[in-house]
C-alpha cells in the first residue's frame, strides 16, 4: 500500500476510482462532495432528493462520472450521520471499503476525507480508516490487493499534517511498512 497526501483537489486527481465519503446529515453538501457534486452539475444532490443515495452507514453507490471527474468512477461512500461516526464506525467503513474496492478490481485510488463538522477530526478520520484498511488487509484474500493499492489522498493544506499523523498512528499500531508521501505545492 502507498498513500500520498496532496492538496489537489480530488476532482482533479486521475484515479481508477474517486471515493467521495458521504455523511447523511450533511446538508447542503461541503467539501470533496460538495466539490464532486457541482462538478458533475448536483448530480449527487439529485440521487439524493430523489432518494436513491442517502449517505446511509456503509452504503456504496458507483457512478460513471464522465469527464468532469478525473477518475474512471466515482464511488459515493455512505458514513451514516457524521456526529455517530466514532471509531469503531470509522474501522468497520475502512474494512467495508476494501472489500469495495477489490471487488471493482481498482488499486488506483482518490479519496478525500468528509469536512471536519461535529464528528471526528481528521486526524481520528485519518487513523481509524487506515486501520480498517490494514486490519482487513490481515486477511489472506486481501492481503495481496491491499499490498497493490495506490492512495491519493486529497486534503487542505491547513488539515495535511493532521491526516498524516493520523495516519502514521495506525502505521505505528499496526507495525505495517507502507509508503506516505506528502506532495506540497
Amino acid at each position: 500500500m502507498k498513500i500520498v497526501l496532496t492538496v489537489t483537489p480530488i476532482e482533479k486527481i486521475p484515479s481508477q476510482c474517486t471515493i467521495c465519503f458521504l455523511p447523511e446529515d450533511m446538508r447542503p453538501l461541503k467539501g470533496a462532495v460538495g466539490r464532486v457534486d457541482w462538478a458533475l452539475n448536483g448530480l449527487v444532490s439529485r440521487l439524493i432528493g430523489t432518494g436513491k443515495v442517502s449517505g446511509r452507514f456503509l452504503e456504496s453507490v458507483l457512478i460513471r462520472p464522465g469527464r468532469y471527474i478525473a477518475g474512471e468512477k466515482l464511488l459515493l461512500f455512505g458514513i451514516g450521520p457524521y456526529e455517530a461516526c466514532d471509531a469503531e464506525r470509522v474501522v468497520q467503513a475502512g474494512k467495508r471499503l476494501i472489500h469495495v474496492l477489490g471487488g471493482l478490481h481498482v488499486t488506483d485510488i482518490s479519496l478525500a476525507p468528509p469536512t471536519p463538522g461535529k464528528g471526528p477530526a481528521p486526524v481520528d478520520f485519518a487513523e481509524f480508516l487506515t486501520k480498517g484498511f490494514l486490519a482487513e488487509g490481515e486477511n489472506k484474500g486481501m492481503r495481496n490487493f491491499l499490498e497493490e493499492v495506490n492512495f491519493a489522498v486529497s486534503c487542505v493544506a491547513e488539515k495535511i499534517d493532521e491526516i498524516l499523523l493520523g495516519i502514521q498512528k495506525a502505521k505505528v499500531d499496526y507495525k505495517r511498512h507502507f509508503s506516505v508521501i506528502v506532495l506540497e505545492e
